[in-house]
């Protein structure tokens, strides 16, 4: 049986996180990834928050596998045949440390996983974890004090830390979390479509490695409330959609149509035009909120990243990453003491409840009740933004003061103003910052 300071289950941007800084400061560290490479079975919205990443790796831009320095932004709200459109171009985003940058899962997480074994950190990838193994006690169950893998072999360590994503087997396991229910999880489908670098500097309205990130709300998901995105790369672009599982069963959706259907949105359509498909991927998101969380801790036991619903409105990867650092110092600070009991390892949750995310998710509305209430708020939102667009830029025969009337009116007949604001005001809540 082998001994490690720490074991981490999970390569993905939390775990390596965590396995790095752990084996920065002297700590042995087991890593274990059920993937046959890190990063083989994830896929993201498509964007890399610099100043959350450099955090872990400072100036990591240098060396990472990353696609385009991101200085457009741009929210669409999507009818069937308009689309009304609020953005924002930074060119000073272009400049080192940039904001955010594209990349590809597969590509930065196995890089991070490899500056973790560079640091001394043993990667075991294609291995399953199966069990978490606990200190025998006369009564009940003692401290967590290692893992048993699929071929039945154990590996003893004063901390595990669980980075094993949505799934959350073995954080249920140790009863630090309740089962997931179909209202708490949402289902992503990504495109990868090929296109020249200079169709998409020209179609982006961009040059050299600038980027360029479209949110859209909206068509083709107004029957409920969902999300769509396209991601600027080098030469693709990832094209990506979610709704809420609940909602797919409720509606019997099916989202590769939902996706051929924006790919035919004719705006959308002139953006991907002459594409190739590279690949499809598919994954499925905690919707987030502070009711969803797990416990953080418990004798022996930490858990970070998507297991720990690190979510906040579109951030995930990077608070994943800083949910990883402050896992690995709390570790070290527990190493130094040769105490990994809870009352040492709960000073994980005063770490995390001092961070800017944590502060966010808390004051967030709660994101499965506003899915569950307002399902019906994307699709009036939307239409009634289009149709209001659709009225002041007709160049009619009508006076100003009837011009005004007609839209107030549209917006009166929609639904009453009380609910349209507060439609906004919960959306917005909802969404999250860009």
């Amino acid at each position: 049986m082998s001994y490690f300071d720490a074991v981490v289950v999970g390569a993905g941007p939390a775990g390596s996180t965590a396995a790095l800084q752990m084996a920065r400061n002297g700590l042995r560290v087991a890593l274990f990834e059920r993937g046959s490479y890190p990063g083989s079975k994830n896929m993201f919205g498509g964007v890399l928050y610099t100043e959350s990443t450099a955090q872990i790796v400072p100036e990591f831009w240098n060396e990472a596998p990353l696609e385009r320095i991101v200085t457009r932004d741009t929210l669409f709200f999507l009818d069937y045949d308009s689309a009304v459109e609020l953005g924002f171009t930074g060119l000073r985003f272009g400049k080192a440390p940039f904001n955010k940058i594209t990349a590809m899962r597969p590509h930065f997480d196995r890089w991070l996983a490899k500056k973790a074994v560079e640091a001394g950190v043993v990667l075991q990838t294609g291995t399953l974890v199966r069990r978490l193994l606990y200190e025998k006690k006369t009564i009940g169950r003692g401290a967590v004090c290692g893992v048993t893998l699929d071929d039945g072999s154990s590996v003893q360590a004063d901390l595990v830390i669980l980075a094993e994503g949505v799934s959350a087997f073995l954080t249920k396991e140790a009863g630090l979390a309740k089962a997931i229910s179909a209202k708490q999880l949402s289902l992503w489908v990504r495109e990868v479509i090929s296109l020249p670098k200079e169709k998409i500097e020209d179609r982006f309205h961009l040059e050299n490695n600038e980027g360029a990130v479209l949110a859209m709300l909206g068509h083709p998901t107004t029957q409920t409330i969902g999300l769509a995105g396209i991601f600027t790369n080098r030469e693709s672009i990832s094209l990506s959609l979610g709704v809420s599982l609940d909602k797919i069963a409720q509606n019997r959706l099916i989202l590769p149509d939902l996706l051929t259907r924006l790919k035919n949105h004719p705006y959308i359509r002139r953006l991907i035009a002459g594409g190739k498909s590279e690949s499809y991927a598919a994954h499925l998101i905690p919707l987030g909120g502070k009711s969803a969380q797990p416990k953080f801790y418990a004798d022996g036991l930490l858990v970070a990243g998507d297991a720990a619903v690190m979510i906040s409105g579109r951030r995930g990867s990077d608070l994943a990453m800083l949910s990883g650092k402050a896992a690995a110092e709390t570790a070290i600070h527990a190493r130094s003491k040769h105490d990994f009991s809870a009352n040492i390892l709960k000073g994980y949750e005063k770490r995390l409840a001092g961070s800017f995310y944590m502060k966010n998710i808390k004051k967030a509305a709660d994101t499965v009740s506003y899915y569950a209430e307002k399902s019906d708020s994307d699709y009036l939102i939307n239409t009634t933004i289009n149709e209001l667009a659709y009225e002041f830029f007709r160049a009619g025969m009508d006076t100003d003061e009837e011009k005004i009337a007609k839209m107030a009116n549209l917006v009166l007949n929609k639904q009453s103003q009380a609910k349209t604001m507060f439609d906004l005001y919960a959306g917005l809540r909802n969404w999250g910052v860009m």
